[in-house]
């Protein structure tokens, strides 16, 4: 339940009673403006600021101030006021179940150990439209997917020189009554797309960029923790990681294919 004054809680039907309870709520003030629930312990919403937010529900919490408490695992930017938000997508489902992959199945294990397949482990998708006329598009992420792109994001603010050097990354900062904070827990789709259209030498800086990192071999719930027992941000599922992608550098194709594979998912 998304309140004006009161963020977002999560309350519960008993039809035995005929009553709702509240078992958690966020204690953040929020206005919001459009919520929905990605998941049964996940939660999207957008609020006047312009910004979007995500929490999620400890259900299994050891104590109860943890489980009556919906935490703060994303924020971002949008720089639009969102109104409506459905889950779903403008592109038909593919086969793959939201898993595609940036190398062909027929390629042989040596072949494989040549390169790097980054698997595009895709999740919940969101639709939403804005009081401006933009329909736009969130797309859950699995930990590998996540910091991939996560590396790229980085790579793109460190060597690309934005327009009137105005930051783009502080442009995606949460601002709200007075609070300023680092955008955490999402990437730029439209940012990380813009690789596309890069020259050459550029991409290639880029790709130098993210294999001196490293971090886009980390898997990440979103949060930048690196854990297998970590849930997922969005709840994807992924492959075992005995089958994980080769380690060696990311070349140019590698990133190419990648983005390509994620800019027809939307």
């Amino acid at each position: 339940v998304g309140d004006l004054m009161r963020s977002i809680s999560l309350v519960e039907y008993l039809p035995k009673h005929q009553v709702i309870e509240e078992l958690a709520r966020d204690y953040n003030s929020n206005f919001c403006t459009s919520i929905e629930m990605l998941t049964d312990n996940i939660y999207l919403g957008s609020e006047n600021f312009a910004n979007l937010f995500i929490l999620r529900h400890h259900a299994d919490a050891p104590s109860e101030e943890a489980r009556v408490r919906l935490d703060t695992i994303g924020e971002y930017h949008l720089g639009e006021m969102i109104n409506t938000m459905k889950l779903g997508s403008l592109v038909m489902p593919s086969s793959s179940g939201g898993t595609s992959n940036a190398k062909s199945d027929n390629k042989s294990k040596s072949d494989k150990s040549e390169s790097n397949a980054i698997e595009v482990a895709v999740g919940s998708q969101t639709l939403f439209g804005t009081v401006d006329g933009t329909i736009g598009s969130i797309m859950g992420l699995g930990g590998s997917t996540f910091a991939f792109l996560g590396c790229l994001q980085r790579a793109i603010f460190a060597i690309v020189r934005p327009v009137g050097d105005l930051s783009h990354e502080r442009h995606r900062h949460y601002e709200a009554d007075g609070r300023v904070r680092p955008s955490r827990g999402f990437i730029d789709g439209d940012l990380v797309e813009c690789f596309l259209d890069l020259n050459r030498p550029t991409m290639e800086r880029i790709v130098k960029w993210m294999n001196e990192d490293g971090r886009w071999r980390i898997r990440d719930d979103g949060s930048g923790v690196s854990s297998q027992s970590q849930q997922n941000l969005m709840d994807t599922e992924e492959d075992d990681t005995s089958d994980s992608p080769a380690q060696n550098s990311l070349t140019v194709e590698d990133v190419l294919t990648a983005v390509e594979e994620i800019s027809m998912l939307h």
